[in-house]
C-alpha cells in the first residue's frame, strides 16, 4: 500500500507517543520507534499482524470501533490500566487519517503512558487500605468496650450495633441494621423521653439517662443511656450515637446491701449528721417505731426510706401517707380502708394503707396534723397491731412497721392538748431529729457539689462556684433547708451563662442580701448604699471602687469602717 499520506517518516518516528499505522481492517502497516520500544519488537515483526495480536491492549480488542471511526470520522480513546508488564496504565487513541478526497485511508493508533493516573490510582488504593485498616481498628476498639454502643441515622434507624450490645440484648448486628431502634431496644422512654431523639432535636448531648430496655428474650435490663450527635465530613448532622451502660450488677448490689449502706441520699460530714447516720443505721435493723422530727425540707421522707431499705422489710412495700393533705374522714378511710356501703360513694371494698403496707413499712408524714379522735384509732393499730375498716366489723391483723414524721414539736403539741401523750410515747420509741441546714452550714459546700453533679447529668453546664456565691450561700439561713438549697442551685444551673454559679444567678431572695448581717446598710442611707453598690460592682476591689466614687482609698476605708462593712472572705 502506498503510504504517501504518512508524510515524512522521520516525523512519524519522532512522535513523543508510541504509534501504529493501521489498515482499515486493523492490520499494522507501520510502527514508529516509540511503539517498537514499548512493544519490545522490531517493526518488521509487527507489520501485517492485527493490532490486537501485535499489542495485546489495542482498542480493537473489544467491541471493535473500526466501523464507527471510519464511517463517522471520529476519534476513539480509552484508558488501559494493565497494558504493560510493569502495570503502568496507557491512554490508547484511535484516529482516522483522510486522503485528499476526504476518504478515510488508514488509522493511527497511539499509546501514551499515564504515570500521573497510575500514581493517583496507587495512592487511592493505599488510602482505601489505610481507611479499611483504621475502620477495623476502630471497630475492634468499640467492640472491646464493655458499654454497648449503637448509632442511628436521622430517622432513628440503626446503622451500627457493637458486640457488647449484642451480648447485652441477644440481637446480632446484621439482623438489626436498618431497623428502628425503638423496635429493637424497647426502652421505657422510647415514646416519652428518648435521649437520642432529644439529642437530634436539640443538638445537645444527654448523659446517664436512666432507662430499662428489653432483651431479645423479653428480660428487662436496667441501664444508663448517654447520647451525642454524629456529623458528616461537611459538618452536617448525620445521626446520633447511643452508649448503653448496664446497671444490673449495681442494682443487684444495692439490693444485697439493702439499697443503702451509708444513707447515700444524705450528704453531710458535720458531727450532728454523722451521729444521726449511726443511730439510723442501728435502728434500721430493728422493728422499732421511729419518730423523725425536723423542719420542712430537711429530708424526713428520705430518712424514712433509707431506714426501710436498710431493714429486713426492704423487699416489701414502703407506703407513704401525707396526713396533712386529707380531712379526718378521708384520712381514716385512707389508712384503714372501707367496706362497700360504708358511706355514700363506697361502691366497693377498698383496702387501706395499713393493708397495702403488710410486712413492709408505713410512713405517716406530718402526723402532728391529725385529730385527737383519729389519733386514738392509730394508737390501737400500733398497740394491738389490728384494726377494722370503716363500716366493717372484721378485725384485720397488721404486720407493719410504722415510721412517723412531723415538722412540729410534738412535745409542745402534747402540752397544748393537741396531740395524745400515749400516742406520742408509742411513736417516739426511737426519736430522730434532722437538724436544719443553718445548724450544719459546714455541709453546704458538699450539698452544692452534689446538686451540681445531679443537674449536670442532664447536660454539663456548671463547672464551678464563685467564692462570692458560696459566701452568700454560707451566710444565708435557709428557712427552706436542703430543699431550698437544691432549688437555688437548680435556678443557677438554668440561668447561668458563664458556666459558673455566681451570685447574680442565684434566686432574688439571696441576691438581695449582702453577704450576712455584718453588711446590712440602712435603706435611707443613700451615701452608704452608693458605696456598698460600688464595692459590689467592683467585686470588692477597693482601689477600683474608690476611683469610681471619686474618693481616695483611705476615705473609702474610713467610710467602710463607719458603716460596718466587711469584705467577704473567699
Amino acid at each position: 500500500m502506498d503510504l504517501h499520506f504518512l508524510g515524512d517518516r522521520k516525523l512519524f518516528d519522532q512522535l513523543p507517543q508510541a504509534a501504529l499505522l493501521l489498515s482499515l481492517q486493523g492490520q499494522v502497516l507501520a510502527a514508529n520507534r516509540q511503539a517498537c520500544r514499548l512493544l519490545k519488537a522490531v517493526e518488521s515483526d509487527l507489520i501485517g499482524r492485527h493490532a490486537d495480536d501485535a499489542t495485546g491492549f489495542s482498542v480493537l480488542a473489544e467491541s471493535c470501533p473500526l466501523e464507527e471511526v471510519i464511517l463517522q470520522g471520529k476519534g476513539f480513546h480509552r484508558l488501559e490500566i494493565e497494558g504493560q508488564d510493569d502495570g503502568l496504565p496507557l491512554v490508547v487513541e484511535l484516529t482516522p487519517l483522510h486522503g485528499d478526497d476526504g476518504q478515510c485511508m488508514a488509522l493511527l493508533e497511539s499509546f501514551r503512558e499515564a504515570p500521573v493516573i497510575h500514581e493517583m490510582s496507587t495512592r487511592l488504593q493505599r488510602k482505601q487500605a489505610s481507611l479499611q485498616a483504621e475502620m477495623e481498628r476502630s471497630r475492634s476498639l468499640i467492640d472491646s468496650i464493655a458499654d454497648g454502643i449503637y448509632t442511628v441515622d436521622t430517622s432513628m434507624r440503626i446503622t451500627a450495633f457493637s458486640r457488647s450490645l449484642e451480648r447485652m440484648t441477644g440481637y446480632a448486628e446484621e439482623e438489626v441494621l436498618g431497623a428502628c431502634c425503638r423496635d429493637v431496644l424497647q426502652t421505657n422512654v422510647c415514646d416519652t423521653d428518648c435521649p437520642l431523639r432529644w439529642t437530634l432535636e436539640n443538638e445537645k448531648p444527654i448523659q446517664n439517662c436512666r432507662v430499662s430496655l428489653a432483651s431479645r428474650t423479653g428480660k428487662s435490663i436496667p441501664a444508663f443511656i448517654s447520647s451525642d450527635l454524629l456529623r458528616d465530613a461537611e459538618g452536617q448532622i448525620s445521626g446520633c450515637i447511643g452508649i448503653v451502660r448496664d446497671r444490673s450488677e449495681i442494682e443487684k448490689l444495692k439490693q444485697r446491701l439493702g439499697d443503702s449502706l451509708s444513707f447515700s441520699d444524705f450528704v453531710g460530714k458535720s458531727k450532728s449528721m454523722i451521729e444521726l447516720f449511726e443511730l439510723a443505721d442501728n435502728v434500721a435493723s430493728t422493728d422499732a417505731t421511729v419518730l423523725i422530727q425536723g423542719e420542712s425540707g430537711t429530708g424526713k421522707e428520705i430518712m424514712a426510706r433509707a431506714i426501710h431499705y436498710r431493714s429486713e422489710r426492704r423487699t416489701h412495700p414502703f407506703i407513704r401517707v401525707n396526713c396533712a393533705a386529707l380531712t379526718d374522714s378521708l384520712l381514716e378511710s385512707e389508712l384503714f380502708g372501707h367496706d362497700r356501703g360504708a358511706f355514700t360513694g363506697a361502691i366497693r371494698d377498698k383496702p387501706g394503707r395499713f393493708e397495702l403496707a403488710e410486712s413492709g413499712t408505713l410512713f405517716l408524714d406530718e402526723i402532728g396534723d391529725t385529730s385527737v379522735a383519729l389519733q386514738a384509732k392509730l394508737l390501737r393499730a400500733l398497740q394491738e397491731r389490728e384494726f377494722e375498716r370503716v363500716g366493717g366489723v372484721k378485725t384485720i391483723k397488721a404486720d407493719v412497721r410504722v415510721i412517723a414524721a412531723s415538722n412540729k414539736d410534738l412535745r409542745q403539741e402534747v402540752a397544748s392538748g393537741r396531740f395524745r401523750e400515749d400516742l406520742y410515747y408509742r411513736l417516739c420509741v426511737v426519736p430522730l431529729h434532722l437538724p436544719p441546714l443553718r445548724e450544719r452550714k459546714e455541709d453546704i459546700p458538699l450539698l452544692v457539689e452534689a446538686f451540681i453533679e445531679k443537674f449536670n447529668a442532664r447536660e454539663e453546664r456548671i463547672g464551678e462556684v464563685s467564692t462570692r456565691a458560696m459566701a452568700l450561700m454560707m451566710g444565708y439561713d435557709w428557712p427552706g433547708n436542703v430543699r431550698e438549697l437544691e432549688n437555688a442551685i437548680e435556678h443557677a444551673y438554668v440561668t447561668s451563662t458563664t458556666g459558673r454559679v455566681e451570685r447574680r444567678f442565684l434566686p432574688t431572695v439571696l441576691q438581695g442580701r449582702v453577704l450576712g448581717a455584718d453588711n446590712q446598710v440602712d435603706e435611707t442611707d443613700e451615701e452608704g448604699n452608693e458605696l456598698l453598690q460600688a464595692l459590689e460592682r467592683c467585686r470588692w476591689q477597693k482601689s477600683a471602687a474608690a476611683q469610681e466614687l471619686g474618693i481616695s482609698r483611705t476615705t473609702l476605708w474610713r467610710r467602710m469602717k463607719d458603716l460596718g462593712l466587711i469584705e467577704p472572705k473567699n
